[in-house]
């Protein structure tokens, strides 16, 4: 890949607060992110949704289990 030319922009304080990339830089940087999940991700994923369709009241909530994890560790 080329050199990449980043213009950066700052707030009022001179702090660095975003990147602008001309989009042909871009897309070549971002070419190189992408990737496949390997089919045993694809499958487990897909086992998941259809447990969830099955039984939708069955999950756990994110922000609770976080908050329990958080309070355990006191």
């Amino acid at each position: 890949m080329k050199d990449v030319n980043p213009q950066y922009t700052f707030d009022h304080a001179g702090n660095p607060v975003g990147v602008f990339l001309p989009i042909e830089e871009w897309n070549q940087i971002s070419e190189n992110l992408k990737f496949e999940l390997p089919d045993w991700q694809k499958t487990l994923i897909d086992e998941r949704l259809q447990q969830f369709k099955k039984n939708p009241h069955d999950i756990l909530d994110f922000d609770l289990i976080a908050a329990e994890l958080d309070n355990d560790e006191l």
